[in-house]
């Protein structure tokens, strides 16, 4: 058998894992998919199409992990499903595949498919901490909004920018203590935002936050 069949076997494979109702399952084809990478993208887009949420969420994760440009419709029109992990995986996508709306997608996600165990953590949040500080600006105006989990939501990613700015790395930390120390630093120094502060500070805390990003791309 020819490695291009036994590719399109794999392929068809973990889709069918990814269309079961089991989601140990799903995980595992999802899995296999995104170690499959490029090829399985035509099968990924197929199944984004679907009528099931859960496997729609599944498919639209891997493909936001492939990052393959071809995806670029798919994330787009995904912004809009009625299913909040689709919404999620596919303004990621668009950041992975370094799009020109991407942070505006993030911006408009931030709130959606929050880790069960840690609500404060959502798959946009993540994606914004690895903006950098062309993200700042957007989620500064978040801060003072009147929702308190998308104040929550842009404080972590703001939080997540200036730990990148001193060496954190998700799943590791700080690479020396002295490094978070520098990190908690600057942001105490630049207003100390709380997104459960009373709102006064918040706003006075959001004032002088708004000259950091200027003077860290001196």
């Amino acid at each position: 058998m020819s490695d291009n069949s036994l590719s399109n076997q794999s392929v068809a494979s973990a889709i069918a894992k990814i269309r079961s109702e089991d989601t140990l399952i799903q995980n595992d084809g999802v899995q296999e998919l995104m170690h499959i990478g490029p090829p399985a993208v035509s099968a990924l887009l197929t199944v984004v199409g679907e009528q099931q949420a859960a496997q729609r969420g599944q498919a639209m994760y891997a493909l936001s992990e492939i990052a393959d440009p071809r995806a670029q419709p798919a994330f787009k029109l995904g912004l809009s499903d009625d299913d909040e992990r689709v919404r999620s995986y596919s303004a990621v996508g668009l950041s992975r595949i370094g799009d020109a709306d991407a942070l505006k997608a993030l911006i408009q996600t931030i709130n959606d498919a929050p880790d069960p165990l840690h609500l404060d953590l959502t798959p946009s949040v993540f994606a914004l901490g690895s903006f950098g500080l062309d993200a700042a600006g957007e989620l500064l105006e978040l801060l003072l909004d009147e929702d308190q989990d998308t104040r929550l939501h842009a404080q972590r990613a703001l939080e997540m920018i200036v730990g990148q700015r001193h060496g954190f790395k998700f799943g590791r930390g700080y690479p020396t203590p002295e490094a978070e120390l520098e990190a908690q630093a600057e942001w105490q120094d630049n207003g100390n935002y709380d997104y459960a502060a009373p709102a006064a500070a918040r706003i006075q805390s959001v004032e002088k936050l708004r000259d950091w990003p200027r003077k860290r791309k001196q």
